[in-house]
């Protein structure tokens, strides 16, 4: 249910992001500067354009913010957070939107074609056995007992930035070392959102994530 408190909270989350992630920028930008170019003599990584993969989708710009603002918050979120309440339906949820996006990867679901048939099928069907495998197991008392949720948390938030430096390939491999600094902004993000689904619940995670790729994208766009 949502009440003010919680959407005040999202917006606090939000500045605290930009908050921090304003002192972060300036270091990334020091080291982008001084020791990617000047000292490795390789072109900045600061110009990479995170949209391009959704840009060769489409160049509509009312869809690449759909894409980019709210397609890919929810599907990362599903994947990173929703699990977190140790729900089997959650579990089988995330585990089968992460199986099928290994396999399959998104960009065919925005075609009407037989693959898209597919990987809606596959993470229906995965979800649906995931989920009878985990009805009966109960897995969060399992979790609480030997993983605390602080951990899971902080596995979550960290994965969630390390996935990021996919938006810098192709990689690298002479600066490979720096390439998580650059991400902290995404694991500083991944830490708030999972304050924000623990303390409030799934929904309000998701929406700082919307909110914070809304304004991004709008910035681009």
């Amino acid at each position: 249910m949502f009440t003010k408190d919680k959407i005040k909270a999202i917006g606090y989350s939000y500045l605290l992001f930009i908050g921090i992630g304003l002192v972060l920028a300036t270091i990334i930008g020091a080291i982008d500067t001084f020791l990617v170019v000047d000292y490795y003599k390789i072109p900045s990584l600061l110009n990479h354009d995170v949209l391009k993969s959704i840009k060769a989708l489409t160049d509509n710009g009312f869809y690449i913010m759909f894409i980019a603002a709210f397609f890919a918050p929810t599907v990362e979120e599903t994947m990173f957070r929703l699990w977190l309440s140790f729900d089997p339906k959650h579990i089988a949820i995330s585990f089968s939107a992460i199986l099928t996006y290994l396999a399959f990867g998104l960009k065919d679901l925005f075609h009407v074609n037989l693959k898209a048939i597919t990987i809606i099928l596959s993470f229906i069907v995965i979800s649906l056995v995931a989920y009878r495998v985990l009805r009966d197991k109960h897995p969060k008392e399992y979790l609480d007992r030997f993983i605390p949720i602080r951990v899971m948390g902080s596995i979550s938030a960290i994965l969630f930035g390390l996935v990021h430096i996919a938006n810098f390939a192709p990689i690298n491999t002479t600066i490979w070392f720096l390439y998580p600094i650059y991400v902290l902004p995404q694991v500083v993000l991944g830490y708030l959102i999972v304050f924000l689904r623990l303390k409030h619940g799934f929904i309000y995670g998701l929406g700082l994530h919307i909110l914070v790729n809304f304004i991004a994208v709008l910035m681009k766009i």
